[in-house]
């Protein structure tokens, strides 16, 4: 029963082409799904499969917590430790502790938000060191273990002191001490340079899928540096719940929130009523989501490499169809003839959003450009699937948007709805 109520919103979100990478869904470490969408490599046409590698971004921050807790139980550091310790003449490192940076909550700038870094600075090759140097001396955003605030530079931090303390790089550290005596042969850091055997590539999408913004992987690292695949993942979960590369009163404390929800490179909070473990992480074209019901013994876990995938919504969307709570079915993208299209074109306003939808023609089609996270813009073909004298409804390529157009008697636009991939609804108003 489980596995049908499964394979039917799988079916239906993949006849609309609406799954990108690999999703893998176990029960009581059962596997419920195992399957792949989409491309791994969109020139060489090389479709995405369970044993494909996606850069995973910032679940790399579990494995680095983990690393430090196990550096910690085998007495090379406390994790009460000040960075001191660690940085000579590091401004204010004796008031921050290991602790916080696991944490999120040294009120450390986080370098990811600095102005240049997604224009120009992430582009660039950095040592670990230079990226440390480029927010040491910042003032701090906050007294240190006060609040939470998601920070990639306390991450760098224990990347160097993982380095510091083990004598190895962190690539080798994290192989060595955790991946191989797991058997998780195809997880590692990815440097840019080496060639990673069944590695997809990471795309964003303007109309078809487009090559993302090219990010230089000398310094992610611990923040955001590894890559993985589903099936590793799985035996990843299964370390952590069985408490087999640190012990368990350290397992609980790495999965103790501190401030809020934020506890070691975990997210604690309740989904859908339930305690779930998770995290979201995206990287140059790559996005991806675990979500693990921990009583249940539920894992979801989404590698995607098209960055526009809500991986974060639809792992919630399968935690219904999981636990039987209601879930909604995109409509079928089945084109009907709709000739029109000047009457639709335009600009629309969403005061609740204050952002601008921009529809536009293209070669007799209708695309529509709208923003998403951090801004970025993204341009969809509007797919008609339903007219009549009163409405017409369009679907999106790619993601399960819809806008729905409303007329008056004389065929002039009267109302217009949007509902985005997070089913919001929104009413917008054409621009003139």
């Amino acid at each position: 029963m489980l596995e049908k109520r499964v394979g039917k919103w799988i079916e239906r979100y993949e006849e609309n082409n609406y799954l990108n990478g690999s999703i893998l869904i176990t029960s009581n470490e059962n596997f419920i799904l195992n399957k792949s969408f989409g491309m791994a490599n969109w020139e060489h046409m090389v479709p995405n499969k369970r044993t494909t590698k996606f850069r995973m971004g910032s679940l790399t921050k579990g494995f680095t917590a983990l690393a430090i807790f196990q550096l910690h139980e085998k007495g090379y550091l406390n994790i009460d430790d000040s960075i001191g310790k660690y940085f000579a003449n590091y401004p204010q490192g004796e008031n921050i502790t290991i602790y916080h940076c696991l944490t999120n909550t040294t009120g450390i700038p986080n370098y990811t938000s600095f102005p240049e870094f997604w224009s120009k600075t992430m582009r660039l090759p950095m040592t670990l060191n230079q990226l440390i140097d480029s927010f040491k001396h910042l003032e701090l955003k906050f007294e240190p273990g006060s609040r939470f605030e998601y920070s990639s530079s306390g991450y760098a931090l224990l990347t160097a002191i993982i380095e510091n303390v083990s004598g190895m790089t962190y690539a080798d550290y994290i192989q060595e001490q955790i991946c191989h005596p797991l058997g998780m042969y195809n997880t590692g850091c990815d440097d840019g340079i080496k060639v990673v055997p069944n590695l997809a590539s990471g795309y964003s999408f303007w109309e078809e899928p487009v090559h993302s913004a090219h990010a230089d992987l000398s310094f992610p690292l611990g923040g955001y540096g590894l890559y993985s695949t589903t099936e590793d993942l799985f035996i990843w979960d299964k370390a952590l719940r069985s408490s087999q590369l640190i012990n368990k009163e350290l397992t609980e404390k790495m999965f103790t929130p501190n401030h809020g929800s934020y506890s070691c490179g975990w997210v604690v909070s309740e989904i859908l009523g339930r305690k779930c473990e998770h995290h979201f992480g995206d990287i140059s074209g790559f996005s991806s989501n675990i979500l693990r019901f921990v009583d249940e013994q539920v894992t979801i876990t989404f590698l995607s490499n098209i960055n526009v995938t809500p991986v974060t919504h639809l792992t919630k969307e399968m935690a219904k169809v999981i636990f039987d709570d209601p879930v909604s079915l995109p409509l079928p993208t089945q084109p009907i003839n709709f000739t029109n299209i000047e009457l639709i074109a335009g600009k629309y306003f969403i005061e609740e959003e204050s952002k601008i939808l921009d529809i536009s023609i293209k070669n007799g089609e209708l695309y529509l450009t709208v923003p998403k996270m951090y801004g970025a813009f993204y341009k969809f073909k509007l797919v008609p699937v339903s007219h009549t004298a009163s409405e017409t409804t369009f679907l999106t390529e790619m993601v399960n948007e819809q806008i729905k157009f409303h007329y008056s008697l004389s065929g002039e636009i009267v109302g217009v709805e949007y509902k985005d991939f997070n089913e919001k609804k929104y009413i917008v108003s054409k621009c003139y």
